[in-house]
């Protein structure tokens, strides 16, 4: 489910914090601390961007090796808290969609955007209610686009270079599967499976994390009075 796998970052220099440790992998982990003391980091926490646990199994094991405080949105975190690390700022955005307590960081000197699962360095995220929002999701992405960030580090695959590109080509990606939705429910397919069925006939495969898109598509519309 993570492609790659799970990526971890040291933010800082003296001072840092972790942010999203990975699951509870204990050579992953050894190699984090492992690089916190060869950097001669001193870590002053670890912080969740959300509470899947490939992103934040090791979490609490991590933050009581190092002896340091596990951070995450709604504990203590709250949208636009703001976190100093040497001469860096990290501000919390409150990023809901993927699910409700996602939060992405934004680094404000450097204009990078720490991003969770907002959006991945290859492949889409998944919407998956009812704790994920299409509505918040196609919000989150807008959110994070307005702040015209230089790069972004997602919680998977590369850096993404091209940033404004990249959130432009997720937005028009679900308007475009919420378009597909809406003719398919003209055309007189009412339930997730049988629109899923449709839109994935060439992708069989897909049909089961299908269903559960177009569900997020279609409970974003039935909240909108559209279906």
């Amino acid at each position: 489910m993570t492609g790659p796998g799970t990526n971890t970052y040291l933010v800082g220099h003296k001072q840092a914090v972790i942010i999203d440790p990975g699951p509870a992998d204990e050579s992953h982990l050894a190699n984090i601390t492992r690089a916190c003391q060869t950097l001669e980091l001193a870590v002053q926490a670890v912080i969740i961007t959300h509470h899947h646990s490939d992103h934040s199994g090791g979490a609490r094991q991590l933050a009581q090796r190092l002896n340091v405080s596990l951070l995450s949105f709604g504990d203590p975190f709250q949208a636009g808290d703001r976190i100093e690390v040497d001469h860096l700022t990290l501000i919390v955005q409150h990023t809901p969609g993927h699910i409700q307590a996602h939060i992405c960081l934004w680094a404000v000197e450097q204009r990078l955007l720490l991003a969770g699962d907002l959006v991945a360095g290859q492949g889409t995220i998944l919407v998956i209610p009812p704790d994920g929002d299409m509505a918040a999701y196609l919000e989150s992405l807008q959110a994070m686009q307005a702040l015209n960030p230089a790069a972004i580090l997602p919680g998977h695959g590369p850096v993404i270079e091209a940033p404004r590109t990249l959130l432009q080509e997720y937005i028009d990606h679900r308007l475009m599967r919420e378009q597909q939705v809406l003719d398919h429910v003209t055309q007189g397919h009412y339930s997730a499976a049988a629109i899923a069925a449709q839109i994935y006939a060439d992708r069989p495969e897909a049909i089961g994390i299908g269903i559960l898109q177009i569900e997020a598509h279609l409970e974003k519309l039935r909240k909108e009075g559209r279906v």
